[in-house]
C-alpha cells in the first residue's frame, strides 16, 4: 500500500509544480491580498480604509495606464538618434506625468485621512509589491537574482 501511495505522489507531483508555475495572475486576487494586507499592517478602521482604498484604487488605474505608454515603447526600439532621443524625453515626461499623479493623489488622501494613517497605508502598499516581486522572482528559479549577483561581480572587477 505504502509502495502504492509513494508511486502516486511520484506520478502527481510534477503536474501539480507545473500547475503551480502555469498559474495565471488575477489582478482582483492581487488588489484584494494587497488591500487586506495593508488594512492589517496599517491597522485600518473600516471607514479609513473604504476612504484610502476609494482614493488608491483610482491613483493605481491611472498609474497602469502610464506604465502601459512606457511598456509599449519598450516594443519599438528606437534605431537612429533622433529616435532614441525622442525616446528618452518620453520616457521622461511619462515619469514626470506619474509623479504628479502621484501628487495629485496623494493631496487628495492627505484631505480626507491624517498624514500618520496615509503614509503607513502608502508604505506597506510598496512592501507589498516588493515581496510580491521577490516571491514571483524566487518562483521563476531566482533568475533576477543571478544576473544581479554577476552584474555586481563584472562591475567589481
Amino acid at each position: 500500500m505504502k509502495q502504492l501511495l509513494i508511486i502516486f505522489f511520484i506520478l502527481v507531483s510534477p503536474h501539480v509544480l507545473r500547475a503551480e508555475q502555469n498559474r495565471k495572475f488575477d489582478p482582483e486576487a492581487y488588489r484584494m491580498e494587497m488591500k487586506n494586507y495593508i488594512i492589517k499592517k496599517a491597522s485600518l478602521s473600516a471607514d479609513d480604509a473604504q476612504k484610502f482604498f476609494k482614493l488608491f484604487d483610482e491613483m493605481r488605474t491611472k498609474e497602469r495606464a502610464l506604465f502601459r505608454k512606457t511598456r509599449i515603447n519598450k516594443h519599438k526600439p528606437p534605431r537612429t538618434d533622433e529616435e532614441c532621443r525622442k525616446a528618452i524625453l518620453q520616457k521622461d515626461n511619462t515619469e514626470i506625468e506619474l509623479k504628479k499623479l502621484q501628487l495629485k493623489y496623494h493631496e487628495s488622501m492627505l484631505k480626507v485621512l491624517p498624514a500618520s494613517v496615509v503614509i503607513k497605508c502608502l508604505f506597506y502598499a510598496e512592501e507589498f509589491d516588493r515581496n510580491k516581486l521577490r516571491e514571483a522572482s524566487q518562483r521563476h528559479g531566482g533568475q533576477r537574482k543571478e544576473h544581479v549577483k554577476r552584474s555586481n561581480k563584472e562591475r567589481k572587477q
